[in-house]
Order: C-alpha cells, then structure tokens, then sequence
C-alpha cells in the first residue's frame, strides 16, 4: 500500500509520542490512547510499536481504530465508516496516509479495524524520511461514518397458523340505498378507489390470530355522483392497525363468503395479501343482480350472511 501525503492535519484525533524507543523496549506491545469522539461516537487508536504478533507483522507498526463502548449501542447494532490512519513527517511538515475508501463495517463481533504492516521499522527509523525525529514521532486518524439511507424489510413467518372463522349477519338491506355516506377508501387485492361516495357498513371488531378484524361491506355497489358505478357488490376484510409501528403488515391468506342460506352452494373469494391500514377488498365479489335473485339464496328475509376464514401465515416489519 502506497502512502499519500497532504498538508491538512487529520480531522480528527493525533497521538504524539516522545521516546518512541522506550516504548517499544518496554513490555507493553499495545498502547491504547484516550477516547476521542467522531461521528457520533467514542473511538480509541491503538498502536503496537513492535507489531502485531498475531498478524505476522514483527518489524512493522500496526496501527488500530477500535470503538471505546459499546455498551451504550443496544443490540444487534452496527457502524459503517471510512477511517485514514495517519503518520507525520516532521521534516517535510507533511502528513503521510495509507488510504483504503472501503467501508468498513463495525459491529458486536468486530470492534476493531486497522493496518497490521502499517509501516515498516526500517522506513520508519530512517531520519532522511522524517516519520522519527529526535525519538519523537506523530500518529493521526479521520473517521467519517456511512450513514444509512435504506430500509430493512423482515418477514416473519408462523410455522402454525391458527385458522379463523368469523361470520356477520347483516340485516335490513333494503334500507341501506337511504343511507350514503361520504368517505375515501384505498383498496387493495382486488382494485384501487379514489375519492368517491358509496354506503359502506363495517361490522363491530372481533379477535381472530390475537388481532382485532371487523368486515367491510358495500351493499348496493360503490357509487359515484349518485349512479351506480359498477353491479357488483364488496365486500373486505379490514385489520385494526391503530396500535401497529410504522411498517409492519400481517401477510393474511383469507377467503370472504357469501352465504347460500338456502341450499349452501356459497359464493366466495380467496387471496394471499399483505394487509396494513389497507382493508383487503374485493371490489368486484358479486353482481347485484345476483346477490338480490331470491332464487339463489345470498339475500333472505333483507338479510345476508358473509363470512371470513382466514390465517395469518407471516408478519412484515421494517427496520
């Protein structure tokens, strides 16, 4: 590794030492300095006058960045950062670096970094390079940290899911085209809705896989300026996110059906969704025309029956 050289001292910490030959005769083989903070956090330089024994590195200098505490950083945590280890020349008034611009990764297994052969003792003695002078020499080091700017997503499957079962019966349907109600719904799974009015109806809350659930449910199709703006009916499945950390999504296999109350030929739906604030809808689940046929038995006495089985097969975070 080639040194560069600069003019500028070392952003962030210098370890000057006098009588250099004292200390590498004596039984110390590390010397650690004082913390210095950079980036947020608390670092020490270390440096082995006699070289690192354990990286084969006998008639060389090592030099090491090494984090003060970490016992302060929680777990599982982690720091990238791009460090200089810098050595001065005294006679050229010139601060000499073996750059390396690879990000190098700290974390609860690896709290250390550095350049084992970071300079050679023959170079190092040599008075016409300037590095030891009067058995006085200089050391310095930046860090600078890598921010990151991404995000983590986790999912967490369940090796058993619990299967729910949950039905509504809802009464008076032929009352519901007097009450419209203004709102705005994003759907999912089955279509997107914008702004728009519809009468939706949404069932008391009822536990299912330690969630809160209730049933959405449009009865005379979504409708737009006052006209019908599809034939079908929609029905959805809606999870209570109130209380959820930003992100995290349950991955849901359900199916919503209409029940045959007379013959038990049922209707339904299925899906495998992620489902946050987002009710997982079936925009188009039935026609009206045959939801409202007496004959096929989904409407009886003006009151039908929707019933949702579903399980939560896995749970999305994000970091």
């Amino acid at each position: 590794m080639i040194f560069s050289e600069r003019d500028d001292l070392p952003s962030h910490f210098l370890l000057k030492i006098v009588s250099f030959s004292v200390l590498s005769k004596a039984s110390i083989t590390k010397y650690c300095s004082s913390e210095f903070e950079a980036g947020g956090f608390k670092w020490i330089l270390s440096i082995n006058p006699t070289g690192d024994k354990n990286k084969d590195a006998q008639d060389h200098i090592s030099i090491y960045l090494e984090l003060a505490d970490t016992t302060k950083l929680g777990s599982c945590w982690d720091i990238n950062s791009i460090f200089n280890f810098f050595i001065y020349d005294q006679v050229r008034d010139k601060y000499f670096s073996r750059e390396d611009a690879k990000v190098k990764r700290f974390h609860c297994m690896k709290t250390k970094w550095g350049i084992p052969k970071f300079i050679d003792h023959e170079t190092f003695n040599n008075p016409s390079d300037g590095y030891l002078v009067n058995d006085c020499c200089t050391f310095g080091v930046e860090v600078f940290i890598v921010k990151k700017t991404f995000k983590a997503e986790s999912i967490s499957m369940i090796r058993s899911p619990v299967r729910c079962k949950f039905f509504w019966k809802f009464d008076g349907v032929s009352r519901t085209n007097k009450e419209v109600n203004e709102t705005k719904m994003v759907f999912g799974a089955d279509g997107v809705v914008r702004t728009i009015n519809m009468d939706v109806y949404e069932s008391k809350q009822f536990y299912g896989a330690d969630y809160k659930w209730s049933f959405l449910f449009w009865p005379n199709g979504i409708k737009k300026d006052a006209q019908i703006w599809n034939n079908y009916i929609t029905v959805g499945l809606k999870l209570d996110t109130s209380d959820f950390p930003p992100g995290k999504k349950l991955l849901v296999d359900y199916t919503l059906r209409m029940k045959d109350q007379n013959d038990n030929d049922h209707y339904e739906q299925s899906d495998k969704y992620l489902i946050s604030s987002v009710a997982a809808v079936f925009r188009r689940f039935m026609s009206l025309a045959k939801f409202r046929d007496p004959k096929k038995g989904f409407l009886v006495r003006d009151a039908c029956i929707i019933e949702a089985e579903f399980e939560v097969l896995g749970i999305v975070t994000v970091e």
